[in-house]
């Protein structure tokens, strides 16, 4: 029985080629999953935050993760993750005095696409946002 190099040398490099893009291609589909459309996190408090309040409470637990404040203004704080300069993510917290929301807004290197009205990205996305929302808790 032949090894694999001495097909792929046998054969020449086409089916090299189709080899490399057949791992290649199942590598990128196993690093996909369903976007996580994370539910709004409800205020637990009997006595509601002040807006600036539960915006310190989203913005010091992005901070302690490593997310950064890309944009704000009120009721919504926009904030991004960068991964070794490699991965890039934001997204919006849209929060009021009954809690907040986290929605994806953009990404890059996250392979992010919509299949048929599925939105598909990196699982690390869904660590990441999930991480989040643990960090920051209930208000």
């Amino acid at each position: 029985m032949k090894t694999l190099k001495a097909m792929v040398w046998g054969r020449g490099p086409v089916v090299a080629a189709v080899i490399a893009l057949s791992l290649q291609s199942g590598a990128a589909l196993a690093r996909t999953a369903d976007l996580y459309d994370a539910p709004k996190v409800l205020s637990v408090s009997a006595t509601p935050l002040e807006a600036t309040q539960t915006r310190d409470r989203i913005v010091a637990g992005g901070q302690a993760l490593g997310w950064a404040v890309a944009r704000e203004e009120p009721g919504l704080v926009e904030l991004s993750f960068d991964k070794q300069g490699k991965h890039q993510v934001t997204v919006a917290v849209r929060y009021d005095q009954t809690g907040y929301k986290i929605d994806y807004v953009t990404s890059f290197n996250l392979n992010y696409e919509e299949l048929g009205g599925v939105r598909k990205i990196h699982p690390n996305y869904n660590r990441w946002v999930l991480n989040l929302i643990k960090r920051i808790g209930p208000i």
